[in-house]
């Protein structure tokens, strides 16, 4: 899985710099880009495996209340040689719905998401949060571990990535970070979607608390992340 790994770090350099599309152009001319530039940039390896691998690109037209939000799934089949690019239709939900659910876990997170839609958190964006992270402490799919990596499209601004306090540690983007006065400038939750301070690992003054659905019974996110270096230090 290499190769969308190195192509998402590449469009978002571009991206950045506003070099991939004028400014102003609305959320289907600037995924039809994103999806040109895969396309030829895969074509370009050089003696490079295949290997199947499916990208989710959110996106939104619009700021505020008047703007709208896009999802597309790319997929490429390596046996068939083949791309598939597919629009998501949203519709206007009422309340915080999953769109996409993706990879070996599927089944493991969805008995989760069930057990807190019948729970006074239901119909919630923190229930499917904290859904999802109890499926992974639980290790209902084998395949699936470490903490959340979380990013967000709010209704205003750009993409941003959202830390992860659990067990007293601090995780951005999957990997632990020292707590340093330069965290401030991230937003931090825990496994029921509560801010946390990055300083004192605790809620933050003013902070709503959030109410749980039992304690889940696996390990704790801190035995996940030492397993998973133990692998790669025995590799």
């Amino acid at each position: 899985m290499l190769y969308p790994t190195l192509v998402l770090g590449q469009l978002g350099d571009l991206i950045d710099r506003n070099l991939l599309w004028n400014g102003g152009v609305n959320a289907e001319t600037r995924h039809n880009k994103i999806l040109d530039y895969l396309q030829a940039s895969f074509e370009r390896r050089h003696n490079a495996p295949d290997y199947d691998f499916t990208i989710v690109h959110c996106a939104r037209d619009g700021e505020g209340l008047p703007g709208s939000f896009r999802i597309w799934k790319t997929t490429y089949k390596a046996a068939l040689h083949d791309w598939t690019d597919e629009h998501i239709d949203i519709g206007k939900p009422v309340t915080s719905t999953v769109f996409l659910q993706l990879g070996t876990g599927d089944e493991a997170l969805r008995r989760e998401i069930v057990a807190w839609d019948s729970s006074p958190q239901g119909g919630t964006a923190r229930a499917i949060f904290s859904a999802f992270c109890d499926s992974l402490e639980k290790g209902g799919d084998p395949l699936s571990g470490g903490v959340p990596q979380i990013v967000c499209l709010e209704r205003r601004g750009g993409g941003q990535v959202i830390g992860f306090i659990a067990d007293d540690t601090r995780y951005l983007s999957g990997l632990p970070i020292q707590p340093l006065p330069e965290l401030d400038n991230v937003r931090w939750v825990d496994a029921l979607f509560q801010r946390i301070s990055p300083e004192t690992a605790t809620l933050l003054p003013r902070a709503q608390p959030h109410a749980r659905v039992g304690k889940p019974s696996g390990p704790g996110f801190s035995s996940l992340i030492k397993k998973g270096l133990d692998g790669e230090n025995k590799a």
